[in-house]
């Protein structure tokens, strides 16, 4: 079957139309899918952005990251970037001359993220385009619009986190290494560092993105490639520096943070960007006429660079999470389903929509490998991440967004050719679906059932029934609350501008006041609940009617039960709510 040129005729069948097309079927699949009696779906993420946003509508300090709501007792400072704010602030600030500041920050919510589903399906069509051809049916269009399920939940109303802004930015990656634009290269390289500075969640595909296109450009010789990285390469480079003094200023750029845009990565992007745009300028003399001297002009300084960051930056050797302890491991971390394989959650109980959903996916990439064989470079690098996408998804369920936006791209190029397709392909295509949902029904049969148990009730409890009024009317102070109680205090400590702060919230920049939490809450040693409680003022939990064996969280279980407890004396005396809140005697702490 010949190849489909990636400047291939895009006529016949009108991009608006596939555009359209992709966007209803999404649009149809978010209402169908959508939360019966909900307006939007929020998780912990999106609950936590509304809050950083609401301090930036509040005070104007853009470069300020520090949550004031939070104490450690030092300040935490959050690693997400203000890109993903911008529009929401941008936004309410357009309404608020038509209503209330706190409405038109509401309205917002709503807005931005399906602004953010249109961008998504503008791209998404020109990147089917240029891989299916000129010729689409209206069936495989809405097919990809449908195989892309798991990615369409993050454009809900409401879901202000950052994953949406990232699904985009992956797409404008996609479009640019396909695209036969004379400037796509600098699409490329905008696109590499805006997905790093938005998330680190993207920086494997985007180091898999620029070295795979590489390699491509270092075997084939071809000019039109070479230029393309070489601009793509330039344009990092260019914009790494001035774009991140605009989106984390020029204190923290000096800074070492290991898990967000600072000093580390925009060294590593900036002189990556330097050696992919010098690079391909060296193949135009004759000592580099071959594929392996193309290779050394890029391997050599990307190998001294490599090893350049590695020393100059000890402190992430233990990568992103290195603040995290097996104390907040035990009991945070390691209880998280996203941040498990996809075989330990199956054994878990999760549901079987999502063995079916990525059994599908996994027949298309098999398709998609046998159809990309006489392909562009530009396709065969997206299959790449759309593999590694799928393997990081078994490895750990946190990256199922990311097959979902790659690996649909391919679904109307896979349909057109499969009657065209090897025998083998023909043959291991069919298994793919049965295969996992195999797999998950025995997970399902071996089973085990989880018993609630006090660390799952704190992290799950949020008590957003209760009357907070002992909070409102005690003085100032930090409070001590499990994870679940933090979120809502959070969220009503910002909503009436209370003076109050709290130790955590589930987040891992907050692991070692989550290890604080666990020594007072959960750990039955007097010394170090001591130590732990030592620079607050307060505690408070959720009563409950749940019974739990006191061996395990002995000061939360007897605090939830309304039991009293040596050194820790009620706010309100007779409460009338299931919020409860004691002041810290540290002198009589038991």
């Amino acid at each position: 079957m010949p190849a489909i040129p990636d400047s291939g005729d895009l006529t016949a069948t009108p991009y608006w139309r596939v555009f359209l097309l992709f966007l209803a079927t999404g649009i149809g699949i978010l209402l169908l899918d959508g939360p019966p009696g909900a307006s939007f779906a929020a998780d912990i993420d999106d609950i936590a952005r509304k809050l950083q946003i609401a301090d930036l509508l509040r005070d104007g300090q853009w470069h300020d990251l520090s949550w004031p709501f939070l104490a450690m007792p030092d300040a935490y400072v959050t690693p997400w970037s203000r890109l993903v704010d911008a529009p929401y602030v941008f936004v309410t600030w357009l309404l608020d001359p038509f209503m209330e500041p706190s409405a038109a920050f509401a309205a917002a919510r709503l807005i931005v993220p399906p602004l953010w589903f249109v961008a998504y399906a503008a791209l998404a069509a020109r990147v089917i385009q240029h891989l299916s051809g000129p010729h689409l049916r209206a069936l495989p269009i809405i097919a990809a619009a449908v195989a892309s399920l798991f990615a369409l939940p993050e454009f809900y109303p409401g879901r202000i986190d950052h994953h949406n802004v990232q699904l985009v930015l992956m797409l404008a990656l996609c479009l640019g290494l396909v695209s036969p634009h004379p400037y796509a290269g600098v699409l490329i390289g905008i696109a590499s560092f805006l997905s790093v500075a938005v998330g680190l969640e993207c920086a494997p595909f985007v180091a898999l993105a620029l070295v795979g296109f590489g390699l491509a450009a270092v075997w084939t010789g071809n000019g039109d490639l070479a230029q393309k990285l070489s601009q793509a390469g330039l344009a990092l480079f260019i914009v790494t520096l001035p774009a991140s003094l605009l989106l984390i200023g020029p204190r923290t750029m000096a800074q070492v943070q290991c898990d967000a845009l600072s000093a580390p990565w925009i060294a590593a992007l900036c002189l990556g960007g330097l050696v992919l745009a010098a690079a391909p300028r060296l193949w135009q003399f004759p000592h580099f006429v071959g594929p392996v001297s193309r290779l050394l002009s890029l391997a050599v300084p990307g190998t001294v660079l490599l090893a350049g960051l590695w020393l100059a930056f000890p402190a992430c050797h233990g990568g992103p999470l290195w603040m995290i302890d097996p104390i907040a491991n035990e009991y945070w971390f390691s209880r998280i389903p996203r941040e498990h394989g996809l075989i330990e959650g199956y054994a878990e109980g999760a549901p079987l929509a999502i063995p079916v959903v990525m059994g599908f996916l996994m027949a298309v990439l098999i398709a998609a490998w046998d159809w990309a064989r006489p392909r562009t470079a530009g396709s065969l690098v997206i299959l790449g991440m759309a593999s590694a996408a799928l393997v990081l998804t078994i490895l750990q369920t946190r990256n199922y967004r990311f097959p979902a936006v790659f690996i649909p791209l391919f679904v109307p190029a896979v349909l057109i050719a499969l009657p065209t397709v090897s025998f083998w392909t023909r043959r291991l295509v069919p298994i793919a679906v049965p295969l996992c949902l195999g797999l998950a029904l025995v997970g399902w049969v071996t089973r085990t059932e989880r018993a609630i148990d006090p660390v799952m009730l704190m992290q799950g409890d949020a008590c957003k029934d209760a009357d907070f009024a002992a909070l409102d009317n005690a003085p100032p102070g930090i409070v001590m609350a499990p994870s679940g109680l933090s979120f809502t205090l959070a969220e009503h400590i910002v909503s009436t501008h209370g003076p109050h702060q709290l130790v955590s919230l589930p987040f891992h920049r907050a692991a070692p006041s989550i290890s604080r939490t666990a020594k007072a809450l959960i750990m039955n040693d007097s010394i170090a609940r001591r130590e732990a409680l030592a620079p607050f003022a307060y505690v408070a939990v959720c009563t409950t009617n749940v019974t739990f064996d006191g061996s395990v969280a002995p000061l939360y279980v007897a605090l939830s039960a309304g039991e009293d407890w040596p050194g820790l004396v009620d706010v309100e005396a007779d409460r009338a709510s299931r919020f409860r809140l004691l002041r810290i005697d540290h002198e009589a702490l038991r």
